[in-house]
């Protein structure tokens, strides 16, 4: 099968996925798996069991030390909110939105290696060490913060944002070894993706938006900041592949 009809699969499948989630209007982790699942799963079994393994890892470890500590600090700040099911790490992050996350790093890496990248067989950057790092850094700095005084880390969506992914991604783009022409198409897909299931999401109250914004509009009548347009669905798929270029793959 051509890659260009595997494309128009996945994009299918998202939108009678979101179709069917909006039927049947299942609990929001049920809807997680729904949507993104099987087209997640499917994506890594088209590329090499080497390359799978070592996005697989990443993804893991990227959720565990990067996106735990940013979905405290967004729920600090109130920035979004989600129909939970389950307990709440620190009684306030949801559950369901560290895997929500961890389908966020792993899919869009898992698309760029195979339609763009080629899936080539590389070895693992030796700047994954200092990746690492940060990580940890991070990760235990949010945690120490939060026991000391919480307003700290008490930041608002669009200061989250500027700092966790628009500073890298200019900083990448200085550094300037990974093409721009090859995230626009991720990019696109992805915005695409985030955009349709999120007002599903919506719609079915399962997700929300209680913060304050720089701008906001509203969406068949529900609230939605225009500050999530240009961070979630411009911003941080490139910063992610190129990030993951730099640190993890070979920056070429």
């Amino acid at each position: 099968m051509q890659k260009s009809s595997k494309i128009i699969i996945l994009f299918l499948y998202i939108v009678f996925s979101c179709l069917l989630v909006l039927a049947i209007a299942p609990p929001y982790w049920l809807n997680l798996l729904i949507v993104y699942l099987p087209p997640t799963v499917v994506n890594l079994v088209w590329l090499k069991k080497d390359i799978r393994i070592r996005l697989i890892l990443f993804a893991i470890l990227t959720t565990f030390l990067f996106a735990i500590p940013i979905e405290i600090i967004s729920r600090l700040a109130n920035a979004w909110d989600v129909a939970s099911s389950f307990p709440r790490i620190l009684n306030i992050a949801p559950l369901e939105n560290i895997f929500y996350a961890f389908i966020n790093f792993l899919w869009p890496i898992a698309f760029y290696e195979y339609f763009i990248d080629k899936g080539r067989n590389k070895k693992i950057n030796n700047r994954f060490s200092i990746l690492l790092i940060l990580y940890i850094a991070l990760f235990v700095g949010t945690f120490m913060m939060f026991a000391i005084d919480k307003t700290i880390i008490t930041l608002d969506y669009w200061v989250v944002g500027a700092i966790v992914l628009l500073t890298p991604l200019i900083c990448f783009s200085i550094q300037g070894r990974i093409e721009i022409k090859r995230l626009i198409f991720p990019t696109l897909f992805f915005g695409f993706v985030f955009f349709i299931h999120e007002i599903v999401s919506l719609e079915l109250g399962h997700w929300w938006w209680p913060g304050e914004y720089l701008l906001e509009t509203t969406i068949l009548g529900n609230r939605f900041p225009i500050d999530d347009v240009l961070i979630w669905y411009v911003i941080s798929t490139p910063t992610l592949i190129m990030g993951y270029e730099f640190f993890v793959d070979d920056n070429r």
